[in-house]
């Protein structure tokens, strides 16, 4: 007999348990979990049991409303075979005693038609307003440091040669002040106000803590200027901060802070980088950058949407639109 019910264990048992499944990511952790609930979210777990065994697991966070209405964010799905969501919707409906509830959720599966039909057949469909591209750009750590430097395009490691020319240091930051001062610098330059706050620079560096590494390139004088950092759990890297102000861009620091963070989590025994979303249409330029360090371009299953209220999913696209 197979059924879907909370999950029982602590949070050292959940991470032991999703670190056996292949298609666990971080943000199926504990630790993304203490940093979404530190932004408002309460975090609800549900285990898979057939036979006697637990063979998937899911993790979800909450936001309530008044009249038993709920809104559950999934920033990844099942760990585990995406088969076993049959009924799932009214089970987590029902579980989390909810009268009404929408519900978004991110896959980060490579895109196949065979996962893409069960969840059309589960109730979800494709939201008009998608949070993020759904593409990615994955980066192969297990070549040699010499096969990843010939992997880099000409106009990448020419940059890179070009940041030799400057005077600076490469240092592990570890204090989250210095990664908001430069995401402030960075917001001023784009001028654009939805980046990472500072409550969310100091929360995921609460919450990971050891499992996070930063790089940052400062002069002479201790001023750094850019950073780039990445989540390592369990031999994958996966790209959480990047920022430069003008002085790094007129030197092109991103480029020694990026290379010596790959080099970096290589020597941490990484065999994958993600260096996370990129939008080949309405940003070039980052996918280009990305691009440039050898990585390969992987479409993902992406976002899907589901409520048992029809005006719901217009609502929060509308609202997804307009912020």
């Amino acid at each position: 007999m197979s059924s879907w019910r909370f999950f029982s264990g602590n949070n050292l048992n959940w991470n032991n348990l999703i670190s056996n499944f292949d298609n666990s990511t971080y943000l199926h952790g504990n630790e993304w979990s203490e940093h979404i609930e530190n932004q408002g979210w309460k975090a609800y777990r549900w285990e898979y049991h057939n036979s006697g065994q637990i063979k998937a697991l899911l993790q979800g966070f909450l936001k309530r409303y008044p009249l038993e209405v709920g809104v559950l964010w999934f920033p990844d799905w099942i760990i585990g075979d995406y088969a076993a969501c049959k009924d799932l919707v009214k089970i987590i409906q029902k579980s989390l005693q909810l009268r009404i509830i929408y519900i978004r959720v991110r896959s980060h599966k490579e895109i196949n038609d065979f996962d893409k039909v069960i969840f059309i057949n589960n109730c979800f469909i494709r939201p008009k307003k998608s949070i993020n591209s759904g593409q990615t750009m994955q980066l192969d750590l297990s070549l040699s440091e010499e096969s990843l430097s010939k992997g880099l395009s000409r106009n990448w490691r020419r940059n890179l040669q070009r940041s030799t020319r400057t005077e600076f240091e490469i240092s592990e930051i570890k204090n989250p002040k210095v990664v908001i001062k430069l995401y402030n610098e960075l917001a001023k330059i784009k001028k654009i106000d939805n980046l990472l706050s500072a409550n969310e620079i100091d929360s995921i560096f609460d919450s990971f803590s050891n499992k996070l590494v930063v790089i940052g390139a400062h002069t002479l004088d201790g001023k750094v200027h850019a950073i780039r950092g990445a989540i390592v759990i369990n031999g994958k890297a996966t790209d959480i901060f990047a920022a430069s102000n003008i002085y790094a861009r007129n030197h092109f620091l991103s480029y020694a802070t990026c290379w010596n963070l790959l080099l970096k989590c290589k020597k941490l025994k990484c065999t994958d980088y993600n260096l996370n979303g990129v939008d080949p249409l309405n940003n070039i330029g980052v996918y280009n950058f990305k691009k440039g360090t050898g990585a390969k371009l992987k479409i993902e299953l992406g976002e899907f949407e589901s409520s048992n209220l029809k005006i719901l999913p217009y609502l929060v696209n509308l609202y997804l639109k307009k912020s």
